[in-house]
């Protein structure tokens, strides 16, 4: 009977954790939404609308090249609103996302292939700026950030 009740509580307290770190992602991904809401604008529908599961667009972008990999990230420049979202989710993850992964966490219940392949392109574009690191088909934050 005791060792059941110190399984429940290991295993309590590992949900716990896992609660703190998911509410602290939860407060990550608020003070982005009202970050950007001050920069451009916009009033809070627009962050209700993506929290109830619209879809902001992502911008248009290059594809990125079919080269082997980089040796250096590209030079440094400030990231938009969307691939902001982008790092704090991976980064803040406790597990490596594919694409469809991070696409569904930025508020899109049932992504199109369309949305998956912008969201992987995004995801690309900021593999090779060194802000993430794909390993396996899985975006991850890179091994210097902690």
């Amino acid at each position: 009977m005791q060792e059941q009740i110190l399984q429940a509580r290991r295993r309590a307290d590992a949900l716990e954790g896992r609660l703190e770190a998911l509410a602290i992602t939860r407060r990550t991904v608020a003070e982005l939404l009202d970050a950007e809401s001050a920069t451009d604008g916009s009033d809070d529908s627009d962050q209700e609308s993506l929290l109830a599961g619209g879809s902001p667009e992502l911008p248009a972008r290059k594809p990125a090249k079919k080269a082997g990999p980089r040796v250096g990230p590209r030079q440094a420049r400030p990231l938009g609103p969307v691939s902001q979202k982008i790092v704090t989710l991976v980064v803040s993850a406790d597990r490596p996302l594919r694409a469809r992964e991070v696409t569904i966490a930025l508020g899109r219940k049932n992504p199109s292939r369309t949305q998956v392949k912008n969201t992987r392109r995004a995801c690309n574009n900021l593999v090779a700026s060194g802000h993430l690191l794909l390993l396996n088909g899985e975006y991850t934050r890179p091994s210097g950030a902690a």
